[in-house]
């Protein structure tokens, strides 16, 4: 049984993009043959096909965006494409949730999950994007004609292998785990391909590993023109780390540079690099996470800069373009360039696993929290295990803040809601400006201004709205018009979670949602909800 048959309108003409793509085809049409001749997959069928698709979404799309950069095609064009994987990776994870450890997943919703996917992802914003890469190729060859994308193989015919797993030749048929597992094989072996590009390509290339802190550390792998740029033979480059490439005062920046690339997807600014001889050189740095070997990596562009001459701004100033990850929040907007030098090279990342607890209530402050990626509940609790969750901090938000500028012990528990990565700001730096900054003490005074009017919206809700009136002002609060031009709310964490910061219970925010869905107010698809009619769920008044 097929639900999407390979052919050409699915073809990018990219050999590497087109081979990830063929075996999810191949692997969805397999899934449905599998519920064909039963109902049902077991948990542990269904448990393997989302570990396939959480190992295709961070490789491939790593593939993709690494294509993008190598094409050098501009932000504006990459963003919205950052943003369909971003969600492609939350919809697996929420279904992986799902499952939990007995729990059954409905593989027929998998199923169309996949099948759509397949249709408005492939079929539409991936040969958008393959166009785009085509002409970029193009305009970059000498003649103006297509170049092959990939078409280069010395590293064995990783194609060919990747193939031969997924199709071995005199057998007969497979069991699904096995056709999961020669696909996920096939998969790892398409990397490859990424490989064959950064080596082949123009542009000076570094592949580099991230330590256990998140900071980036050994040089992987180095292309030709990144070894004739740096004036370094690549047999000694790969032995080397990017803080040995990089002009002295870099690495300090790079807590900030690493917080940039998990929160926006990529890092795009000026950079100086160190020659063999010492030579200052400077570039335009463009650099992207990558998935090699089930580890993350980024891969590092170095553009020269012809002519530039050395500046003698700070790191940070030369690093910035508009912003930096500490400059995107309203606190620290108002911080001149060496202010924020300063606190962005004492600053820290924290790599977090789910459940991990960031500090206990009556903890003395270490500093503010600010999340690059993931959620923390902040939370209270008493002795016979009750917890009422008192925030639900998300990306780009800051947590821990009060109580790091007031010096008084932390006031709730704040605990990790999935994986996460914070960055922290210590409490030393910031003391510090609050005596030597005025705006900067205004803006410590207008935000906790705003977090007590905050609260207090909270308690008038929690005294004066219905169930329901809070769960139609948290959907609107968290809405927004996504890609398609259709008004959605993302729900911030599982819905045990928002049922406890909303003041009700599991149940009453299940039945509430079912209320709104069989009323046509609203459409849920795990974590999104989509909003057909703002004024129409604003105005729900039941039976």
């Amino acid at each position: 049984m097929q639900i999407v048959a390979w052919n050409d309108s699915l073809k990018t003409d990219i050999d590497v993009v087109d081979q990830q793509h063929r075996g999810l085809v191949e692997l969805v049409n397999a899934t449905a043959g599998k519920l064909a001749d039963s109902p049902e997959l077991s948990a542990n069928e269904v448990r393997l096909l989302l570990g396939y698709l959480t190992d295709y979404a961070q490789v491939h799309f790593s593939t993709e965006e690494a294509l993008m950069a190598l094409c050098g095609l501009e932000a504006r064009q990459t963003d919205h494409h950052h943003e369909s994987h971003a969600r492609f990776l939350a919809q697996v994870g929420d279904m992986a949730e799902a499952l939990g450890e007995d729990g059954v997943l409905d593989a027929q919703r998998l199923l169309m999950f996949l099948g759509d996917w397949l249709i408005d992802h492939i079929q539409g914003e991936d040969q958008t994007i393959a166009r785009s890469l085509r002409a970029a190729l193009a305009a970059a060859s000498p003649a103006g004609e297509p170049a092959a994308i990939g078409a280069a193989d010395p590293l064995g015919g990783w194609e060919a292998r990747a193939r031969a797993l997924v199709t071995p030749a005199g057998e007969g048929e497979p069991a699904f785990a096995d056709v999961v597992a020669r696909h996920s094989a096939s998969l790892l072996a398409s990397e490859a391909g990424v490989l064959d590009m950064c080596a082949h390509g123009e542009v000076p290339a570094l592949i580099v590993s991230l330590d256990a802190a998140l900071m980036p550390a050994a040089i992987l792998h180095a292309n030709a023109a990144a070894a004739d740029f740096l004036g370094v033979a690549p047999a000694v480059l790969g032995t080397r780390t990017l803080a040995d490439v990089l002009a002295s005062n870099e690495a300090a920046r790079f807590p900030v540079l690493v917080s940039e690339v998990l929160m926006a997807g990529r890092f795009e600014g000026p950079m100086q690099c160190r020659g063999d001889d010492g030579a200052v050189l400077s570039v335009r740095a463009r650099v992207i996470h990558l998935a090699l070997h089930g580890q993350m990596v980024l891969l590092v562009l170095l553009r020269p800069v012809a002519d530039a001459a050395p500046t003698a701004a700070g790191p940070a100033e030369r690093l910035r373009e508009d912003s930096s990850v500490l400059s995107r929040h309203p606190l620290f907007q108002v911080l001149t360039a060496p202010e924020r030098d300063g606190l962005e090279a004492a600053s820290r990342l924290m790599r977090l696993p789910k459940g991990k607890v960031v500090y206990h209530r009556d903890d003395a402050p270490q500093g503010i929290y600010l999340v690059i990626s993931g959620q923390v509940k902040l939370a209270v609790s008493n002795a016979r295990g009750g917890e009422k969750v008192m925030e639900i901090v998300s990306p780009l938000q800051v947590f821990g803040e009060i109580d790091a500028l007031t010096g008084r012990p932390q006031g709730m528990f704040a605990q990790s809601l999935t994986a996460t990565v914070l960055l922290l700001v210590p409490q030393a730096p910031l003391e510090a400006l609050m005596a030597s900054s005025l705006p900067f003490a205004r803006a410590v005074a207008l935000h906790i201004g705003q977090r007590y009017r905050s609260q207090a919206a909270d308690l008038e809700a929690y005294a004066l709205q219905t169930g329901l009136e809070r769960v139609v002002n948290h959907l609107l609060q968290h809405a927004r018009t996504n890609g398609h031009g259709v008004l959605e709310a993302v729900l911030p964490a599982q819905k045990q979670v928002i049922a406890s910061y909303l003041n009700l219970t599991p149940p009453t925010l299940s039945r509430t949602f079912q209320q709104l869905t069989e009323a046509g107010l609203i459409e849920m698809s795990g974590r999104y909800v989509r909003i057909p009619n703002k004024r129409r769920l604003l105005n729900f008044c039941p039976d």
